[in-house]
């Protein structure tokens, strides 16, 4: 693919007319009282990813929004399959049993949603809020045309969200959070609770858009059969200590007598604070293809691009048999890097990998920073030596920092560093297209760092900017 030309294409559209510098506005007509230029977003109003050849423009739906102030109107306007628009004003907290007692309050239950919210079948075991709060499963089954967004970034927690048999949805500005618990029963493994933010069957569409997730006890967007053209964009993994993670620490610290793997690390010598840092880091990412040799994932295709990530140690992504195109990718995994050679502890999983390509899965990552991150490639599916198991993969124009040097290169060139781990390899090649069938605008990576800058990742307050409008001719 002539890589070139198609930025060359991109760089004449006008709204992007720096192929190298975020674009500002420099009119006198422009300016704010100060003078500083406005930043010019309309970049953001296009998915730039396999999404892109679904979504559709919403900002003729104005009028036909469905503000929304609490959960119960939530769920009463997921319950209407008319509403189109869904704009949330304020944060909303999806727990089975907080749901419960705001529901009985207003005469109803939760059987009443049981097509659009049921409580998740997995209870928590080890966070006091959780425990108090439950955890809710919000369900969008054979909806369509769908739009879930705020204007200031508004929290949604407490809640894992299946969507099934479903086309052309829009999640934008939201900030998704409190879905961990530590896991005491598989010490560490993360293996009981399968709460994850997001979990796909059966859909063609999806544009997930600025949106901030927190730590969650599985992975944050899970891919299942017959699940494309799906795009993450512009977002924030902030996989960082934070007051939900102090709350955690400090039960456990409270019940350590029955907690015994808590309690074995903190006789080992393991400062609560280190295991605080530790316990902030996402274990697992992006899994797409849930199963080993499983049915129907071969038409997998999502897009990552515009991603600030921190501290996830492994799945991003990790694939089987489908396609995953990453570009604008900064993962900085710095911190594990730090305390995994502080701590050295045997009973402590230092997993620190990026790409994993499986059961001939594709992934192309370019103009990217992949910073401290152990094994940047893995091709391979745990120690099977069957090729069946190997991926493939290409890095082009992509930063890799290590302890030890930073180099920057593609997987093709002599000596890379861009390699994967282990002795199996597969060509590159993609397994739904014989190219990236959309348009899209590279920049060098030395200006990655200042685009998030001046354009922001994750979910935010945008004066004025109209998340309704999307414009996806760009990538036509």
């Amino acid at each position: 693919m002539k890589r070139l030309s198609l930025v060359f294409v991109l760089c004449l559209v006008s709204m992007m007319a720096s192929c190298t510098k975020p674009t500002v506005t420099d009119k006198p007509d422009t300016t704010i009282p100060n003078d500083k230029p406005v930043i010019d977003y309309s970049r953001f109003q296009n998915p730039f990813g396999f999404s892109s050849l679904v979504i559709t423009d919403r900002s003729s739906y104005k009028n036909d929004i469905e503000v929304v102030t609490n959960e119960i109107e939530f769920l009463d306007a997921l319950m209407n399959e008319e509403v189109m628009i869904i704009k949330l004003m304020n944060d909303l907290s999806l727990g089975s049993k907080e749901l419960s007692i705001k529901l009985e309050e207003v005469g109803k239950t939760l059987n009443d949603y049981k097509n659009v919210y049921r409580a998740h079948r997995n209870t928590p075991l080890t966070h006091p809020t959780l425990m108090e709060s439950g955890i809710g499963e919000v369900r969008l089954l054979n909806r369509s045309d769908l739009v879930i967004y705020s204007e200031s970034g508004i929290k949604i927690k407490h809640a894992a969200f299946l969507i099934e048999d479903s086309n052309n949805l829009v999640f934008r500005n939201i900030h998704f959070s409190e879905l961990w618990e530590w896991d005491e029963t598989s010490t560490g493994g993360y293996k009981r609770n399968d709460w994850d933010y997001f979990g796909l069957k059966n859909v063609n569409g999806i544009w997930f858009d600025h949106l901030t997730f927190d730590q969650a006890y599985d992975g944050i967007i899970d891919l299942r059969e017959h699940s494309k053209n799906v795009t993450l964009s512009w977002s924030k993994l902030n996989f960082n200590p934070n007051d939900f993670i102090s709350t955690q620490i400090h039960y456990l610290e409270e019940n350590r007598s029955t907690h015994p793997y808590y309690d074995s690390l903190r006789n080992e010598g393991i400062s609560k604070e280190d295991l605080e840092l530790f316990m902030s880091f996402q274990k697992k990412g992006f899994n797409l293809g849930n199963t080993t040799d499983g049915e129907g994932f071969e038409d997998i295709t999502m897009t990552f691009h515009h991603l600030e990530v921190f501290n996830l140690m492994d799945r991003m992504p990790r694939i089987r048999k489908g396609d995953a195109h990453l570009y604008h990718m900064i993962l900085d995994n710095t911190r594990i890097h730090e305390l995994r050679l502080k701590l050295n502890s045997p009973n402590l999983s230092f997993v620190n990998q990026g790409l994993v390509s499986t059961e001939e899965g594709s992934i192309l990552l370019e103009n990217s920073i992949y910073m401290f991150v152990s094994t940047p490639i893995k091709n391979h599916q745990d120690s099977n030596p069957d090729l069946k198991y190997t991926g493939a993969y290409q890095v082009t124009n992509s930063e890799l920092i290590t302890a030890n040097r930073t180099y920057f290169g593609s997987s093709e060139d002599k000596n890379s560093l861009w390699v994967h781990n282990g002795s199996n390899y597969l060509p590159y090649q993609m397994r739904n297209y014989k190219a990236i069938p959309y348009k899209y605008l590279l920049e060098d990576i030395y200006y990655l760092k200042d685009t998030f800058k001046s354009f922001p990742t994750g979910a935010q307050t945008i004066e004025t900017f109209d998340w309704l409008s999307i414009n996806t001719n760009l990538s036509q």
